[in-house]
């Protein structure tokens, strides 16, 4: 065979080679670093040991209240005498008051029973056939023996473990898959506050923007086009108190907007703020117009829970500057604070229904959290809850779930005790919404609805979070790590 020949030979089976690899899933990434979850590491600690009850494992506490270990667990291998023992040593890190790392390590022990070494196994077959015909030969060698299952002198010595991925990604989706909680506060009256004093890098800057030729829409958004029809309904479900969500809402509405469609963006903002949010909408955009809308008491609340966040807020500016730019678009405040629950998502319903018998031809986009946009009725914690998604009555509705990557956000939950706490959460995705970052923006239609009604989903990337609006810091801090507790004499450092 000439060289070319082999040549070409080579290149034909590299080639089939470098096909066969699969695609690249959110599944297979190996992390490069360590995952910090935006909770107290007592609260980690706590669900990790949920964890593995869950499972089966029996707890083993250490005098590190930052360390526990599970008792050994065994699992017989048939007739063979021969075990495999496996027990789990978990450790934690606290990094701030609200930030911990948790490693969970397996590690695993095989025992040998007494016939690990025969070669000529004829015995068992002859045992099995005396055991069927309860029979008793002289020369019966009876079943092999086990060893001691007791607590063995080796199972306390020095064993390897390896990290346990799988695990610790089960964990991370049982802290971080939690649905976005939202802080409905009623008719509480609260203390006034006194007038903000802001400087100038707080306020948002697109006001002093001169009007592009390009228009106030980048670039076309894949995926739009196939859903886009007058009289559309789109609700999109987010996760509260992320920076990419209301950026690329606002990028949908303005291609919306752009195609001469009318379109009206409802975001969960009581209608009590409508004319407030009118006055800014028809306003320059300038400091004092932005000092004017965050005066409203759905900014101030006590517990900021990602709806009144910077993103939002930012996101009523954009809207201003496409009516500036002649875009159709309006922006309708459809929430409520004085209800909760099955009635408060009935008045959101009845908003819409109402809304779009007045205006039948209109795009409309509703920005929700994602347990409001589900078409069927109940959720894995409230069978009676009735959404608002379920009582829409439009003719073309499309449900769009967010599709995002791992990252945080800023919203409330609850503590260990039940307390309402607000601040950075942990985002993991799982599932159909589960996505790589870095992609750009896009929305990808199902052939057939799922179980929970949605159509399809909207990718955003990593999240980000996006403080509340008042807030004068605008970066997430930095997670401040506690001191370590005074070491007492000869006491030996933690493990990790």
């Amino acid at each position: 065979m000439s060289f070319r020949a082999l040549a070409m030979c080579w290149l034909f089976w590299a080639t089939c080679v470098g096909c066969a690899h699969g695609p690249r899933t959110v599944e297979s990434e190996t992390p490069k670093f360590e995952h910090v979850f935006q909770k107290p590491l007592e609260e980690a600690l706590a669900v990790t040991r949920q964890l593995f009850t869950s499972r089966g494992y029996a707890i083993e506490e250490t005098t590190d209240p930052t360390q526990f270990l599970t008792k050994w667990k065994t699992h017989d291998r048939g007739d063979t005498g021969n075990d495999r023992y496996v027990r789990f040593v978990v450790t934690g890190i606290s990094v701030g008051p609200r930030q911990s790392v948790v490693r969970i390590f397996r590690m695993t022990f095989n025992a040998m029973g007494n016939d690990v070494n025969q070669v000529d196994n004829w015995w068992r077959i002859e045992y099995i056939y005396y055991v069927l015909h309860d029979v008793s030969p002289f020369n019966d060698q009876g079943p092999p023996l086990r060893m001691a299952r007791g607590e063995r002198i080796e199972l306390r010595t020095l064993t390897n473990g390896t990290r346990d991925l799988d695990l610790e990604r089960e964990l991370t989706l049982r802290l971080e898959s939690t649905p976005s909680l939202e802080v409905v506060s009623g008719n509480v009256r609260e203390e006034p506050r006194p007038k903000a004093v802001r400087d100038s890098d707080f306020y948002l800057t697109r006001w002093k923007d001169e009007a592009s030729e390009a228009g106030p829409c980048g670039e076309a958004m894949r995926g739009l086009p196939e859903v886009l029809d007058l009289g559309l309904t789109l609700l999109v479900g987010e996760q509260l108190g992320s920076r990419e969500a209301p950026a690329v809402v606002g990028e949908l509405v303005c291609q919306v907007a752009e195609a001469g469609l009318p379109v009206a963006l409802g975001l969960s903002i009581p209608r009590t703020e409508q004319e407030r949010v009118d006055r800014y909408l028809a306003s320059a955009g300038a400091p004092s117009d932005q000092d004017a809308l965050l005066e409203g008491r759905f900014w101030q609340r006590p517990y900021q829970d990602g709806r009144s966040s910077r993103a939002i807020m930012d996101l009523i500016d954009r809207v201003r500057a496409m009516r500036m730019a002649g875009l159709s678009v309006t922006l309708l405040a459809y929430d409520t604070d004085l209800a909760g629950g099955s009635k408060r998502d009935g008045l959101q319903a009845a908003f819409w229904n109402q809304r779009r018998e007045a205006q039948r031809a209109e795009v409309q986009v509703i920005l929700a959290g994602n347990t409001h946009t589900r078409t069927i009725a109940g959720t894995p914690w409230d069978q009676d809850f009735t959404p608002m998604a379920h009582l829409l009555k439009s003719r073309h509705l499309v449900v769009l779930e967010m599709s995002y990557a791992q990252g945080t956000r800023w919203g409330c939950d609850l503590d260990r005790e039940g307390k309402l706490q607000c601040g950075l959460i942990g985002s993991t995705p799982s599932g159909k919404v589960a996505a790589l970052p870095g992609l750009s923006p896009s929305i990808t239609s199902f052939d057939t609805p799922t179980p929970e009604g949605t159509h399809g989903m909207l990718y955003v990337g990593a999240l980000s979070p996006s403080l509340p609006a008042i807030s004068k810091q605008q970066e997430a801090p930095l997670p401040v790590r506690p001191p370590l507790p005074p070491r007492r004499d000869g006491e030996k450092p933690p493990m990790f």
